[in-house]
């Protein structure tokens, strides 16, 4: 049976993220113990790959014109795949601060350019009544990845840091497998040349996801960093309880992203980004004024399906450029991400060495979610949104 078209491309997204995103981002922090614990890296040393790898995310998602220029963009979809595959492999090899760095920057560069492009070919392809389902099928790549990270990843990692870096691997070349496949005989974004859609006018709603973007990423740090953190030492679980917590994390990851797609097929784009945006502010601020077991487990949970938002602010992304493809607009939501996520991480931090207090941190993200709801709340709310 011959798959739709948006269906493969949306599989061949799906594993691009997966190896790029899932496993070459979010697979790096359970490996940081063990990365410090086996003197491979200094803690100092640890925290300056994660650092880089999040600004060469910049980087990435700014080359993506020069690249479309000179090479198609199913080509640079397949190699960026392949890279990010070489930075797992490569990885495996105990070679050091410089080597580790050195993969760390390259899949950041990557996965920003799989995001960039992928998404777009899932958004331009798909119906407009099955945007926010190809879209989120993209998206589970990343709780996928978040899900093995929480619940695999640890076990291999009983045997040693070279099982960790292999396990992802090996998960990491099936899904290149997969994306191979998926983008071999794509056509280009737009068939009258790459130059006429990077320079396609942003509309209004399209600066405002833009907006929104950065405020989504500036609110995810808090869980990001924090979450177990503020588990075994904020609240004085063991240490148990703050592994059960980040699997719960990737089950929200995994079974959210198709969730929140399939919501927002059902009462449209624009209110369910409104819904979203406030679920995860609720999720990311509860749990510091009311830290109760059950609002630590729904914290979990909704914080971890948060690639839905991913998923559906996409699908929201295309139908703002209308019958263009999206790749302008993704692209800068991209970089409003990145440029967030590095700000935010900084300043985050700093606020928490300073004041050695959870509450502030948390409810500065929670506060960016709820923002972005009142932006999101301002967009057109027409019958296709």
């Amino acid at each position: 049976m011959r798959l739709p078209t948006w269906l493969r491309y949306a599989l061949g997204a799906q594993a691009g993220l997966l190896v790029g995103m899932g496993l070459g981002r979010f697979g790096y922090s359970p490996m940081i113990p063990p990365l410090i614990q086996s003197g491979t890296l200094s803690a100092a040393e640890a925290g300056y790959v994660g650092a880089m790898n999040l600004a060469s995310y910049v980087v990435g998602a700014l080359s993506v014109p020069l690249l479309r220029r000179h090479w198609h963009e199913a080509d640079v979809l397949r190699s960026c795949l392949l890279l990010s595959l070489a930075s797992l492999v490569a990885s495996v090899i105990d070679w050091g601060f410089a080597w580790l760095a050195f993969w760390r920057v390259v899949v950041g560069i990557t996965v920003a350019v799989l995001m960039v492009l992928g998404v777009s070919y899932v958004t331009h392809f798909a119906p407009r009544e099955r945007a926010a389902l190809a879209t989120s099928i993209a998206f589970t790549g990343v709780g996928i990845g978040i899900f093995f990270s929480a619940a695999g990843l640890p076990w291999l990692l009983e045997l040693g840091l070279a099982w960790g870096w292999a396990g992802s691997a090996v998960i990491g070349a099936i899904g290149a497998t997969i994306g191979l496949w998926a983008w071999s005989g794509a056509p280009r974004l737009d068939s009258a040349g790459s130059t006429g859609v990077m320079s396609a006018p942003i509309p209004l709603d399209g600066k405002k996801l833009v907006v929104a973007q950065a405020l989504f990423s500036l609110g995810l740090v808090p869980h990001s960093i924090y979450w177990v953190d503020y588990i075994v030492r904020g609240l004085g679980g063991p240490m148990h309880a703050g592994a059960f917590h980040w699997t719960l994390v990737g089950a929200g990851a995994l079974l959210g992203t198709v969730f929140w797609g399939r919501f927002a097929d059902r009462i449209g784009l624009t209110p369910a980004l409104v819904v979203i945006f406030t679920a995860l502010a609720i999720s990311i601020t509860f749990p510091v004024l009311s830290p109760e077991p059950q609002v630590i487990v729904f914290s979990s949970i909704v914080f971890g399906s948060q690639p839905g938002l991913s998923a559906v602010i996409s699908a929201r992304a295309q139908t703002a450029m209308g019958t263009q493809p999206m790749v302008p607009l993704w692209r800068w939501m991209t970089i409003s991400v990145g440029v967030a996520q590095l700000v935010g991480g900084i300043c985050l931090v700093e606020l928490f060495n300073r004041t050695g207090d959870y509450r502030p941190v948390f409810l500065v993200g929670g506060a960016a979610m709820g923002l972005a709801a009142l932006i999101c709340a301002t967009l057109s709310w027409g019958r296709s949104n």
